[in-house]
């Protein structure tokens, strides 16, 4: 066997069937890592969107509903490192269906935990003693694998336990609470086996790819107006926009992706890092980027929405490790319509 592939870091990426995910093994592939890729289910062979499968060093099927599996996969691909990207990600369907999005955010980041603990030990911080009557400590080799959660800065602050409506946890809806507890859990598996685990928050993440965020749904609109132009068709409804003034922090996923290396790499056990670009944009501001990127002029409806916009994050502890954003806004919304075009 190849003495240089050997020596290369051994890497899992869970959820790389998705949007970050793709990303994620295409630039660690790049970078020398040994990756392999994790999916629900195989493509069926000779998809022409699976063809960046070929890159990567293996693809293995799992259910992360199912420790059994979980655990499977582990033990086979014993990794050096885990980079947990799978979950639920919708706000509208965990409404819908709380049960399936705690089960995929919570349940799923418990069985890769788990089964990365099994696999090289952990320590139990806290374990009964001999008698039965107190608790004591009892260490066992802790695991050599180092994972990063990818959580969600959508998870809701938690209060002080207690009595009376101010001490009730308020999510503002079913995935933020999924996120929120996925976070415990990574940080408590930390407590409690001496795990090494870091929780990522990435905020709006956007580029070109197989994403459903605002700003890929944009560049397919765009997209289809100059494709319906050039065949001399009408164009499509006007796009709607739930306001002009709503904020969001956007940042491009290969920017994301340099971040979570440098986790990988560095980052504190145990420690929240938001992964943001810490500037916020209008939804205004956006659709006048692609009005401006477009060949053809676009239509707009907008809404009078008066949803909160998200407080703007640091991100001292990522730039600590020697983390920026490199890639500008337009440049990632110029990438992602370049890219609706291509499809």
């Amino acid at each position: 066997m190849d003495e240089a592939r050997v020596s290369r870091p051994r890497l899992l990426v869970t959820g790389a069937g998705g949007f970050c995910g793709e990303h994620a093994c295409r630039y660690f592939s790049e970078q020398g890592w040994a990756v392999t890729g994790v999916v629900r289910r195989l493509p069926e062979a000779g998809a022409a969107e699976w063809a960046w499968l070929g890159l990567i060093d293996a693809v293995a099927a799992c259910d992360l509903g199912s420790r059994a599996e979980v655990e499977a996969l582990v033990e086979r691909a014993a990794p050096d490192y885990v980079l947990h990207l799978a979950g639920a990600n919708a706000v509208g369907t965990s409404w819908g269906d709380p049960a399936a999005v705690l089960q995929s955010n919570v349940m799923g980041t418990v069985h890769v935990l788990e089964a990365v603990r099994r696999l090289g030990g952990g320590e139990s911080l806290i374990a009964p003693s001999s008698t039965g009557s107190n608790l004591t400590t009892a260490p066992v080799p802790a695991s050599k694998c180092r994972v990063v959660v990818a959580g969600s800065m959508l998870r809701f602050p938690l209060v002080a336990l207690g009595e009376g409506a101010a001490y009730r946890p308020k999510p503002p809806h079913p995935y933020s609470l999924s996120k929120t507890m996925q976070v415990l859990v990574a940080q408590s598996w930390t407590s409690l086996y001496g795990m090494d685990v870091i929780v990522a928050e990435p905020s709006n993440l956007i580029g070109p790819g197989r994403s459903g965020g605002l700003c890929a749904l944009l560049a397919r609109y765009a997209a289809q107006v100059e494709r319906l132009a050039a065949l001399g068709e009408p164009a499509p409804a006007p796009f709607r926009l739930s306001s002009r003034t709503e904020l969001r922090d956007l940042l491009d996923v290969r920017d994301a992706i340099r971040a979570y290396e440098l986790l990988l790499r560095g980052g504190e056990s145990g420690r929240v890092y938001p992964v943001a670009s810490g500037q916020m944009r209008s939804l205004g501001e956006i659709a006048d980027a692609f009005s401006a990127l477009a060949a053809q002029p676009l239509q707009w409806e907008v809404g009078d929405s008066d949803a909160p916009s998200p407080e703007p994050v640091s991100c001292e502890g990522l730039a600590s490790l020697g983390w920026s954003a490199r890639i500008s806004l337009m440049e990632s919304l110029r990438d992602t319509l370049e890219a609706a075009r291509q499809q």
